[in-house]
């Protein structure tokens, strides 16, 4: 029968139907512990006979990541699986209630999530992975009723959050899914609602379960070594009772300074829904030293509560959203996360240039900060960014990551003495040239 010396790849074992469960009352011993998690890494040790199974977010052992093609069977159980064969989980018409974190958690990726249902729970749902779609939602954060908890256990400590954007290398899509009873009442987030029983409570009603730091969204930004790129949309999002809505998550006591991640928030509101505008919108960063980056025109719409910045897609010609990296000196750039620009640990990560937008509204702005960890991302189909770097034009320079839709445009300017010459190669991704074809063109 199976054992260690038979080859089995335990991401080959692909989920079966899950819908119509139910799941409350645990995950008391982990705060991201979900009613239901998906994730996990199984593996034997470094002993060769003792089978591990971590539950938590392992990187480096096991494959979390779901294929539909058996490769040990092929005899190759190392064997990557490529993108139109891996597996999306699905959990349909399914409930959680009474946990203290995440209703729903997954850290193995591409997984659909349709008809769920999350009441008085700390967190509804938390997606560490790419690849996540939301459908068809409900998350009524508090319901009114009486917490009972375990001895010793504080509502209070339970936050009453709606759903958190992740960092980094991530792609999350949440459409018809309503937000009830979520996020911390307070007159400083009456901008969009004003009932005295809105949100999840106050944090001094020890039997409600909220925290003066409860939002309906949440954006991570505590890091300047992992960003969010292009990673999030929404389509037709309701708000109901609610009190904060939004808010730029710093874990950092007394940050000294704002962080790449922090400046580089952004969101695809493609009906505006979400930011009420009420038509496809973005939603940028509000933080004070990112200048006019996010603020391309006069209509834009500063929302308090992240801060953010709300944007009329269609008040430019060709306007959305698109990121890129920008590498010229791999010196600078291999001492993230190791020097400079950490996670979370307050490195420092000092500003080595500004890009802006090209036009006569931002002549006198200074940008978006650039550093070490230059990952670029803003509003796109204008006259395009403008990068200044203190060094000067770099001789060399490449882009990578590049999220830029054919239909919305990016003009990256930079500016050189007259008479320089150029060399200008695109690279294809994963690809080694032979007889039949070349990578570089």
């Amino acid at each position: 029968g199976p054992n260690k010396n038979v080859n089995m790849r335990p991401s080959s074992r692909t989920s079966l139907i899950i819908d119509g469960n139910t799941a409350h009352s645990t995950g008391w011993w982990w705060k991201h512990a979900g009613a239901f998690y998906i994730g996990g890494a199984l593996y034997y040790d470094a002993d060769g006979t003792t089978l591990v199974y971590n539950a938590g977010r392992d990187q480096t052992k096991g494959n979390r990541s779901p294929c539909k093609v058996d490769h040990c069977a092929a005899g190759n159980c190392n064997a990557y699986c490529q993108p139109y064969d891996q597996y999306w989980s699905r959990i349909s018409n399914s409930k959680a209630f009474l946990v203290p974190g995440p209703g729903l958690n997954s850290w193995s990726g591409r997984a659909e999530i349709v008809g769920y249902e999350s009441h008085d729970n700390g967190l509804s749902a938390e997606a560490l992975e790419s690849g996540f779609w939301i459908d068809n939602m409900l998350s009524h954060c508090r319901t009114g009723e009486k917490i009972a908890l375990p001895s010793g256990g504080r509502a209070n400590d339970m936050k009453g959050d709606g759903f958190f954007w992740y960092d980094t290398n991530q792609e999350h899509i949440i459409t018809n899914s309503v937000f009830h009873n979520c996020g911390y009442r307070d007159d400083k987030y009456n901008q969009y609602d004003t009932l005295p029983d809105r949100g999840c409570g106050i944090d001094t009603d020890i039997d409600s379960g909220c925290s003066s730091g409860s939002t309906v969204f949440g954006f991570l930004t505590h890091s300047d070594q992992f960003n969010p790129e292009l990673m999030q949309g929404t389509k037709n999002i309701t708000f109901k009772d609610c009190g904060r809505r939004f808010k730029l998550y710093d874990f950092r006591s007394s940050p000294p300074n704002s962080t790449v991640s922090g400046r580089n928030q952004n969101w695809l509101d493609t009906d505006g829904t979400a930011s009420g505008l009420n038509g496809p919108a973005l939603i940028g960063s509000g933080l004070d030293d990112t200048g006019l980056w996010w603020k391309v025109d006069d209509e834009v719409i500063y929302d308090p509560h992240g801060p953010l910045n709300f944007i009329k897609q269609s008040n430019g010609p060709e306007r959305g959203l698109g990121h890129i990296k920008v590498w010229w000196d791999d010196a600078v750039h291999n001492e993230v996360g190791v020097t400079v620009c950490g996670n979370g640990d307050s490195k420092p990560c000092p500003t080595l240039g500004y890009i802006k937008h090209a036009g006569e509204k931002f002549a006198s702005d200074n940008g978006l900060p650039v550093t070490a960890n230059a990952d670029i991302a803003g509003p796109v189909g204008g006259y395009g960014w403008v990068l200044q770097l203190a060094q000067g034009a770099p001789k060399s320079m490449k882009l990578e990551l590049i999220e830029v839709r054919w239909d919305t445009p990016l003009l990256l300017h930079v500016q050189y003495p007259p008479g320089t010459g150029f060399t200008i190669e695109a690279h294809a991704a994963w690809c080694s040239t032979n007889q039949y074809y070349s990578c570089i063109e």
